[in-house]
């Protein structure tokens, strides 16, 4: 198996093997903790408007949930925040999700035979469907272009996978000392809680949900 860690929006080609999308702050921590709830799938967009009209015209009782530069967006029924999905009643829903980083490259890489995605919170199960899969290739695609604390959940799975990489107490310690963290605990916004950043760097050890996207005939992230 080949590990390759990539950054950013856009995945290298992966034809043959697996790409997992990591967004530790916070969209992939957001949709586990959703599942977590009983939500029955996601639907990625790459922008509001998308969003309503994905809504309006396809998923009339679908949720929306998301950010703009970190923020809820008007109109929404909810951030990207997975203490608001500890706090809804989820329970065979579906919902709409637009987030900077993570739906982004997600929705770029689907010129792979396989793609998940995952945060902190189910690294060890993610990584074990792979050893499992055994795919010649897996890409780990940390989503934010600049942050750490996705490039610190890659080199964790990594290490899980049996090549160079860092312990969970590394990726753990990376996330909370992440330049994104910040505004998460100065008070900035009354919506942006430490509590996200807290869940962000959790995880559920082998127990966790594996995230799967498809991509015929929208984008759709559903839990295995």
């Amino acid at each position: 198996m080949d590990i390759h860690i990539a950054q950013g929006h856009n995945p290298p080609h992966n034809l043959h093997g697996i790409t997992v999308v990591i967004d530790v702050i916070r969209a992939f921590t957001t949709s586990h903790h959703a599942f977590r709830k009983g939500l029955r799938c996601i639907w990625p967009v790459a922008s509001a408007e998308q969003a309503f009209a994905l809504r309006d015209e396809h998923l009339p009782e679908a949720l929306l949930a998301g950010e703009v530069d970190a923020l809820p967006i008007k109109g929404f029924d909810f951030g990207n925040s997975p203490w608001e999905m500890d706090h809804a009643d989820l329970t065979d829903r579906e919902m709409i999700l637009r987030t900077t980083n993570g739906v982004a490259a997600t929705l770029r890489a689907k010129d792979s035979r396989e793609v998940l995605v995952a945060g902190l919170v189910n690294a060890e199960a993610t990584a074990n469907y792979l050893r499992k899969l055994n795919p010649p290739t897996v890409v780990l695609v940390a989503s934010h272009p600049t942050g750490d604390e996705d490039v610190a959940c890659a080199e964790y799975i990594r290490h899980l996978l049996g090549g160079d990489g860092i312990t969970y107490e590394a990726a753990r310690a990376r996330t909370l000392n992440a330049s994104a963290a910040e505004k998460f605990f100065n008070g900035s916004h009354p919506r942006l809680r430490p509590d996200d950043i807290e869940a962000a760097a959790c995880s559920e050890g082998p127990d966790a949900l594996v995230m799967r996207v498809r991509f015929d005939p929208f984008p759709c992230i559903t839990a295995l």
